[in-house]
């Protein structure tokens, strides 16, 4: 219920929002922690977003970051280096394309294994666990013999990579203010674009005088972030509370309607997402060293270029969809891309690098809201389920779209410009029509306390 402040000091990241007239505060956020933060005797206003959460809720929400940065870091570096690869092994790059496919089938499992233990025994273990998994697959890479290995180890590699999200996702959304969870999840999976861009930079540097081993030696070094993770990042999951919400959802079965239009409809959106963001960006380097005869520095700068605009993209869609809703803020970003997808290919000559800035802003800017829509739409009880189930359907889904575009190109004629642009504009155009026609049944309050969902 609302509370009238005069002056006393309030908890910092509480979530209670104070009214600039009235000084009346809405305490609907999640409870926050240590941190305070003192207000004027009169004409109270409210704390700027960044002043809101508290120690502790920055500690988690960087812990959930970096092993977001980490993941996008692993997983890129690959991409980065199809060309080397295959021709050190001889085989097509449709191959190497097809090994995408398989870690992106093997994250739903990763997911859903993670979100299990999640709802179980709390978020921050499968973040430590998921983390020393993708190191160790990664320092395998570096010395696989053989095409069959880096296609076994990377496949491996898709399970420790669902892991990541779903428990990173969780933990940092759950634990952060609710006036600022959009701007959150925006700056959250922007950390995506910094680890693309520090894949895309470090490469430029290491493939030329190392080869494409070495990526994924200086790629197993962070597993060292887990004893940071493990010793200064809190764990407020409820177990007791959690138990007993699970046996309440249980008596509801399986087949409960919102719950199961909730995971379909979630699902639905995350396919389009996936495929809007693999369309662009799973054949680019390809692109521009195959189709354009780029040099490895060359490319690294566009990808620089594109994840640039990808960190500040995610960021923008995220605040926007505070303020307007979700589906207006991923229309925006769809419908603005429309018009640069020509130069986002070298379709004109000069403007490759607008082209680029505009596939990070716009193009790459949906999965910004993908842990707001996500965590708001399930309770606490089996968040970590849902969520790693929803997200990863839809990269289960999606996962077939960079072998299918390779193969677009070596089989039917077509150029990687050509299934680029194609693919990716039209998932885009299909996530802002999903997210435009959302059924009422995910608007509706959840089952128990969550994340409360924005408007839109």
């Amino acid at each position: 219920m609302p509370e009238t402040f005069t002056g006393e000091r309030i908890p910092r990241g509480s979530g209670i929002l104070l009214d600039m007239h009235t000084g009346e505060g809405d305490t609907q956020g999640l409870a926050g922690d240590r941190g305070e933060a003192a207000l004027p005797a009169s004409g109270a206003r409210a704390l700027p977003w960044w002043k809101e959460p508290g120690r502790e809720q920055w500690r988690t929400f960087l812990a959930a970051w970096v092993g977001w940065v980490l993941d996008a870091f692993d997983f890129t570096i690959y991409l980065l280096v199809m060309p080397e690869m295959a021709k050190e092994f001889g085989v097509g790059v449709t191959v190497l394309a097809g090994s995408i496919t398989l870690t992106l089938l093997v994250r739903l499992v990763g997911g859903v294994a993670a979100g299990a233990v999640a709802d179980r025994w709390g978020r921050k273990l499968p973040l430590m666990i998921s983390i020393l998994w993708l190191a160790l697959c990664d320092g395998a890479v570096a010395l696989a013999p053989s095409i069959t290995w880096v296609l076994v180890l990377r496949t491996l590699f898709g399970f420790g990579m669902g892991a990541e999200w779903t428990s990173g996702a969780t933990l940092a959304m759950e634990n952060w203010p609710e006036r600022s969870r959009g701007i959150a999840s925006g700056i959250l999976h922007g950390g995506w674009a910094v680890g693309y861009l520090l894949a895309a930079v470090v490469s430029g540097f290491v493939v030329p005088l190392w080869g494409w081993r070495a990526l994924f030696v200086i790629a197993a070094v962070p597993a060292l972030l887990v004893l940071p993770i493990r010793y200064g990042v809190p764990e407020k999951f409820d177990r007791e509370k959690a138990l007993a919400e699970r046996r309440a959802q249980a008596s509801r079965g399986l087949m409960d309607p919102v719950l199961l239009t909730r995971l379909a409809w979630g699902s639905l959106v995350m396919a389009c997402n996936f495929g809007g963001y693999y369309g662009l960006t799973s054949l680019y380097p390809v692109l521009l060293k195959t189709e354009l005869g780029m040099s490895v520095q060359g490319v690294s700068v566009l990808v620089t270029i594109v994840n640039v605009g990808m960190l500040l993209g995610t960021a923008m869609c995220g605040a926007i969809a505070s303020r307007l809703g979700v589906a207006k803020a991923v229309a925006i970003a769809a419908f603005g891309m429309l018009p640069f997808l020509p130069l986002y290919v070298g379709m004109v000559p000069g403007w490759m690098w607008l082209g680029a800035f505009a596939g990070g802003f716009f193009g790459a800017a949906p999965p910004g809201i993908a842990p707001l829509l996500l965590t708001s739409l399930f309770p606490a009880s089996i968040r970590g389920k849902c969520v790693g189930l929803v997200f990863h359907v839809g990269a289960f889904v999606a996962a077939f779209i960079p072998t299918g575009m390779a193969a677009l190109v070596e089989h039917a004629g077509f150029t990687h410009a050509q299934v680029i642009m194609t693919v990716g504009g039209v998932c885009l155009v299909a996530m802002a029509l999903a997210l435009a026609l959302r059924p009422r049944a995910t608007l509706d309050e959840p089952h128990s306390e969550a994340p409360s969902p924005m408007h839109g």
